[in-house]
């Protein structure tokens, strides 16, 4: 197996006093996350374990103090990340996250500002968290020999909590499964491909397509009606507009491969949106995924409509 990690792609949003500790690390690529939170040290995630960060790069117990951050750190790579321009992120702020070059993701945690019972907007940010996106060429093959044809052996579901590696896994399969058929790719937040001026960054197959940056219920309508796909393949499902447009694929010939967040394969299945899936013979196969040293590794099967295996 094969690792290139993003990691390189986050430095430049960080301010100098965050970036050399973190460009003296040791094995960058195996960093998961980097979490920043008001008035605490900034911290990493490796292997699903917290460790803080000093000032020579070294990493020390979460409690222990670490390189600090302050309101006016995170400030500056909150407008760091929306490019010194936040209103033209409000769409993506509302929902928690801000899409990043590599692939990567920031997640946002502050005060939300309400109208109408809503949230527009997030202001008051005390918490960063910086998903790190992975390409692990060769992950997914004992996955896809088991599966084997996903045209022939019907949809593949692959259930996990968060950092478990489910879309690590699922571009991968794209990587395998494009190379032999036609796959479309929704990646509404730019994680699977990571797609810069047209391109994809990643290994996403030779015969794949990519959605990029669209809604996914719009992407998966799209791809149905003018790509002609014969592999649909998805990251994190659970809105009910996304069941709705897989719904209406069912007779259309596209199998669907797709991911969602839960603890075990018996909860993933009492999601009402995942249920409607499932029920409507969209799914055949389900894997779970562990985290920590079993990250990406798969920990559970089901074959849908029978017992567990």
């Amino acid at each position: 197996m094969t690792v290139h990690s993003s990691f390189q792609y986050i430095l430049p949003y960080l301010p100098p006093a965050l970036q050399q500790p973190l460009m003296k690390l040791q094995e960058p690529e195996t960093v998961q996350e980097i979490r920043l939170r008001n008035g605490r040290s900034m911290q990493i995630i490796r292997q699903g374990q917290a460790y803080a960060v000093t000032r020579s790069g070294s990493l020390t117990a979460p409690e222990q103090d670490g390189i600090p951050v302050t309101g006016q750190v995170l400030d500056t790579v909150f407008r760091n990340l929306c490019a010194q321009s936040v209103h033209s992120f409000q769409d993506a702020i509302r929902q928690g996250y801000l899409p990043l070059a590599g692939g990567n993701r920031a997640g946002l945690c502050g005060t939300a500002v309400l109208r109408g019972g809503v949230t527009e907007s997030v202001r008051d940010i005390s918490s960063i968290n910086l998903r790190i996106a992975s390409e692990r060429t060769g992950c997914a093959e004992a996955l896809a020999s088991e599966t084997g044809d996903p045209r022939q052996s019907g949809g593949i579901l692959i259930a996990g909590p968060p950092a478990s590696g489910k879309t690590t896994v699922l571009r991968d399969l794209a990587r395998i499964f494009g190379g032999r058929m036609r796959v479309c790719i929704p990646d509404e937040r730019g994680e699977l491909a990571a797609v810069r001026n047209g391109i994809p960054q990643f290994q996403v197959g030779a015969q794949t397509d990519v959605f990029d940056g669209y809604p996914k219920a719009e992407a998966i309508a799209a791809a149905i009606r003018v790509m002609s796909p014969e592999l649909l393949i998805c990251d994190e499902l659970g809105g009910e507009h996304e069941a709705e447009a897989l719904l209406s694929s069912v007779h259309s010939g596209v199998t669907l491969i797709a991911s969602a967040h839960a603890a075990d394969l018996r909860t993933l299945q009492l999601r009402p949106q995942i249920r409607r899936l499932i029920d409507a013979g969209m799914f055949r196969l389900g894997f779970l995924l562990g985290t920590g040293e079993r990250c990406g590794q798969v920990t559970g099967k089901t074959v849908f409509g029978r017992d567990n295996e």
